[in-house]
């Protein structure tokens, strides 16, 4: 070992210098129980990261999913950095404001007009007042284990309320300590992909009801895809009932298609939420929808602020990733092919080592979970409910910490989805692939 090595401090060292400082060592609790084993990052390129201790590992979280290219993605980087020279936040009208928006509407098919926040989360309570101020009503449905943010009137138990014992798929529980107990008293919960409970719902609550808020695909967990038909079903309900459909493509948008969940299932929503994909890593999210659907924050009566919101780094950011996607007309059939071959290849490994497991997958975006016993379901799990009922978390948390150590790191949380980039190339997969095999083997 040479001098510098043995001054080079290590990944448990520097998170316990990392939590001196940081209430637990991480600025989100979503990432609290993200490193079973410590991993502190000091850089990241491709899909490789960099530890403290100088070791490298390819990335299956990719920043939880923005990164379609790649981390540090050069184009996008240098247009930053010019913006930043040419100031980056004025908090007045830019000429980006509308590059940025054109985009979006030309590549997402249900937009044509949009607002930019900072966060899903942001974009979200913005896109769920809109529908209350534009419907006059204020009864919001969500579906379990569906995430749109921590703000107080969305947050919810989500896959947590999976362990909380005699809870249904219809009970609505505070995603928080601290929430306050009314928050939620305007919203209701269904269970993914029933569409009995949901014509039930609309036959004796539709004209209550101001907004449907979905993950057309259930990305946050599990990577559960719709139904045939759910997306029409419901674009159908609320267009009946006079309710805003809601599509969450915070993580969807611009990865599973170039226009996102609502092109590849052709089902067009009153409003979209975008962020991840959109932005290449740059904090920035929007929500937008028709005309007619945008049309009170067009005259200023329903209410949506934010300083930051749309500030010029960020939609610089915008305007570089979305016009490389637009760019590159064979790109997503590229991804499917990648996405394909991973797929493949991790069944694969599974089956040799005779290993039950939970695989689904939408374009780039993929649940891989480790389940119990020997056999694997004979009908893939069509809710949350029923895929969590089959995985067995303690060993796929053991899994992921025995490829942490071959260099592979994936999401502990067997229902944390893996996101794939172009820099994902068949050689990392196969390498992916080696790593995840000796860690069954070491599994026992």
């Amino acid at each position: 070992m040479g001098a510098n090595d043995a001054d080079r401090p290590t990944n448990a060292e520097s998170l316990d210098g990392i939590k001196s400082v940081i209430a637990g060592g991480v600025s989100s609790s979503m990432r609290a129980a993200a490193v079973p084993l410590p991993l502190v990052v000091r850089s990241a390129g491709g899909c490789l990261l960099r530890d403290v201790e100088d070791g490298e590992i390819i990335d299956l979280n990719m920043g939880y999913g923005p990164h379609l290219f790649g981390y540090a993605d050069r184009e996008v980087l240098d247009a930053v950095a010019d913006q930043f020279a040419k100031g980056h936040m004025t908090g007045l009208p830019h000429e980006l404001d509308a590059r940025a928006g054109a985009l979006i509407a030309e590549l997402v098919p249900g937009v044509e007009q949009v607002r930019f926040a900072n966060s899903g989360t942001e974009a979200v309570a913005s896109a769920l007042r809109l529908a209350r101020a534009t419907t006059g009503r204020t009864l919001v449905v969500t579906f379990e284990g569906h995430y749109h943010g921590w703000s107080e009137t969305v947050l919810r138990a989500g896959k947590t309320a999976l362990h909380m014992e005699g809870t249904r798929p219809t009970d609505v529980v505070p995603g928080a300590l601290g929430m306050i107990p009314e928050a939620l008293a305007h919203t209701v919960q269904l269970g993914w992909n029933d569409p009995d409970a949901l014509r039930e719902l609309f036959a004796r609550d539709g004209d209550r009801i101001a907004a449907v808020i979905v993950e057309p695909v259930l990305a946050n967990a599990g990577v559960i895809p719709p139904a045939p038909g759910f997306l029409q079903l419901l674009r159908e309900l609320t267009g009946r009932s006079g309710a805003m459909l809601v599509f969450d493509e915070v993580i969807t948008g611009f990865r599973v298609a170039r226009g996102g969940a609502q092109e590849r299932y052709g089902v067009e929503p009153d409003l979209t939420v975008l962020s991840k994909v959109m932005g290449g890593g740059f904090p920035v999210a929007a929500f937008g929808g028709r005309r007619h659907a945008m049309r009170m924050l067009a005259s200023n009566e329903a209410h949506h602020a934010g300083v930051y919101a749309g500030n010029h780094a960020a939609l610089r950011a915008v305007v570089a990733m979305l016009g490389k996607i637009r760019s590159l007309p064979d790109l997503y059939e590229r991804l499917e092919d990648t996405g394909q071959y991973m797929e493949d290849t991790v069944r694969e490994v599974f089956a040799t080592e005779k290993r039950p497991v939970h695989i689904n997958r939408v374009g780039t975006l993929m649940s891989v979970a480790l389940l119990k016993g020997s056999a694997e379901p004979s009908a893939e799990p069509r809710d949350l409910r029923q895929l969590a009922a089959l995985v067995d978390f303690p060993r796929h948390r053991r899994l992921q910490t025995l490829a942490q150590k071959e260099g592979v790191y994936f999401h502990p949380n067997a229902l944390e989805p893996w996101f794939l980039s172009t820099a994902h190339t068949r050689d990392v997969i196969d390498k992916v692939a080696g790593a995840l095999q000796r860690s069954l083997v070491g599994l026992g």
